[in-house]
């Protein structure tokens, strides 16, 4: 087996595994933060959740894990450029994705702000239960898609 094909399969897993993330994220964790927030119980997330993301250092192994799916991502694409492996692209672009549009629409302030604690506006709080689940859901499938597009053009 090549390298290429083994970066490639390694691109798949990881590319795949963080859509998984992303949609289980949905449906426990993100949907418990929005239950929390429009059930007017901020205040007690806020004192309990900070304590275990800063405990279980949660913030920076999500970073590495998310950063670990583009270096990945980068190194298959590399490493089948010669091939024109336009299909590795989209993995790559993911993290950007959703990095610029979680940053542009402002859900990564109040997010920031909820999950550590901090004080939060009434827009800021209004703008998470708007923006928590239908954002990460849109990750979740452009993930997944990018995941498609390493497989499809190898399937027999």
């Amino acid at each position: 087996m090549s390298l290429a094909t083994i970066l490639l399969a390694c691109d798949v897993l990881a590319t795949g595994m963080i859509a998984g993330f992303l949609a289980m994220y949905c449906l426990t964790i993100g949907s418990y933060f929005t239950f929390m927030v429009r059930t007017g119980r901020a205040d007690e997330l806020q004192r309990t959740y900070p304590v275990f993301r800063r405990r279980t250092h949660l913030k920076p192994v999500y970073g590495l894990t998310m950063l670990l799916q583009l270096l990945i991502a980068l190194v298959a694409l590399v490493a089948a450029w010669s091939t024109g492996a336009l299909s590795l692209i989209p993995a790559v672009c993911c993290l950007p994705f959703l990095l610029l549009v979680h940053g542009l629409t402002g859900f990564t302030r109040s997010e920031e702000r909820l999950l550590s604690g901090q004080s939060l506006t009434d827009a800021e709080l209004s703008r998470y239960l708007r923006l928590n689940i239908p954002l990460h859901a849109v990750d979740a499938c452009v993930y997944a898609a990018a995941m498609l597009a390493l497989l499809i053009p190898r399937l027999p």
